[in-house]
C-alpha cells in the first residue's frame, strides 16, 4: 500500500485475505466495529512489475511502476521471506512522468549488492502486469491514522491467473496497538484469514508454476502458520486438508477446537483472522 509520500519510509500493515466481499460489504463490517459510515474512494490501478532472472525476488526487492487515473509513481519495496501478522517494510515512492523506470533514483538507494549491479547494467525487464480495483478508506481515531484499502483483481501471466482479493491497514501515524484492536476487529466481521501472499510473489509463483503447497514442510511453528494461509490462499486452490495440516502442526489445542471444523468444510470461520494474526504476533515478539 503506498501513502503519497516520500522516499525511504517504512511500511507498517495488516494484511487480511477475504472470500466473497464487495466494498459495500467492507463498508457494513466497519460500521459494525466504529458505529459510523466512513467514506470510500474506488480507483482502479494498473502495476508492471520487474525483475532479472528472478534475482530481485530472490533478494527481497520487489519493484513496480503504478498508473491510477494517468498519473504515475515507481516503488521499491525491501521485504522479509515470509511476513505474517505485522509486516514491516522499507519503501521508496517516487512520481514519475511516464510508467517507465527511472534509473538514476534506483542507482540513489541502499539495495542489495547483487540488485544494484542488475540496475546499474540496465538488465530489469517487465515480468508480469496486474490490474485491480482499489477501494480507500481513511479512518482517523484516537491516536490512530489508518488508510485501509481492498483489492479485488488479479494477477495473470501468460494462461496463468492468481485471483486478488485482499483487505490491507496500513498505519499512517499513531499506536500500532490500535492498529492490530482495529484490524483484529474488523477480521470478526468478515470471512477472512491472515495473508502472507505478497503481489510479487503471487506473480513470481505464476512464473515458476509454483503452487504454495509443494514448497518444503516447514520446522517451525510460525512456518506452519504461513503454510496454514498459503493454504487458504486461493493460488494452493485453496487446500483444506492442507489448512487443517498446518492448524494441528501449530499445536494450538484451543484453535484446534475453534477451526478445525470450520476448515474440513472449506470455510474461513470466525476469529480464525484475529488468532492468526495474534499467532504471528507472538512469534515475533519472541524472536525479537
Amino acid at each position: 500500500m503506498n501513502r503519497a509520500s516520500t522516499p525511504d519510509t517504512i511500511e507498517l500493515e495488516l494484511k487480511l485475505g477475504l472470500r466473497d466481499c464487495d466494498p459495500s460489504r467492507v463498508s457494513d463490517a466497519l460500521y459494525s466495529v466504529l458505529g459510523r459510515m466512513i467514506p470510500r474512494h474506488t480507483a482502479v490501478l494498473q502495476n508492471v512489475y520487474f525483475d532479472y532472472k528472478g534475482l530481485l525476488h530472490r533478494a527481497g526487492v520487489a519493484i513496480r511502476t503504478r498508473s491510477v487515473n494517468g498519473s504515475h509513481e515507481m516503488t521499491v519495496k525491501m521485504r522479509e521471506p515470509d511476513e505474517g501478522g505485522l509486516s514491516q517494510r522499507r519503501e521508496w515512492n517516487f512520481p514519475i512522468d511516464t510508467p517507465s523506470l527511472d534509473y538514476a533514483r534506483l542507482e540513489g538507494l541502499d539495495l542489495p549488492v547483487s540488485v544494484v549491479s542488475v540496475i546499474q547494467a540496465r538488465l530489469l525487464e517487465v515480468v508480469f502486469e496486474n490490474a485491480f480495483e482499489r477501494t480507500d478508506w481513511r479512518i482517523t481515531e484516537e491516536n490512530c491514522d489508518v488508510m485501509m484499502s481492498l483489492d479485488l483483481g488479479s494477477v495473470q501471466v501468460g494462461g496463468r491467473e492468481s485471483q486478488v482479493s485482499e483487505l490491507e491497514l496500513e498505519l499512517l501515524s499513531g499506536d500500532v496497538e490500535q492498529l492490530i484492536s482495529l484490524g483484529g476487529k474488523v477480521s470478526e466481521c468478515l470471512p477472512a484469514f491472515m495473508a502472507v501472499i505478497s503481489k510479487a510473489e503471487r506473480g513470481d509463483r505464476l512464473i515458476r508454476n509454483a503452487n504454495p503447497m509443494d514448497d518444503p514442510i516447514p520446522v517451525t511453528q510460525e512456518h506452519w502458520l504461513y503454510r496454514l494461509s498459503r493454504a487458504l490462499d486461493p493460488l494452493s486452490g485453496p487446500a483444506p486438508d492442507e489448512a487443517i495440516r498446518a492448524l494441528q502442526a501449530v499445536g494450538d489445542h484451543e484453535a484446534i477446537a475453534c477451526y478445525d471444523d470450520g476448515l474440513k468444510r472449506g470455510d474461513l470461520p470466525k476469529g480464525l483472522a484475529r488468532w492468526m494474526i495474534m499467532q504471528s504476533l507472538e512469534s515475533m515478539n519472541a524472536a525479537s
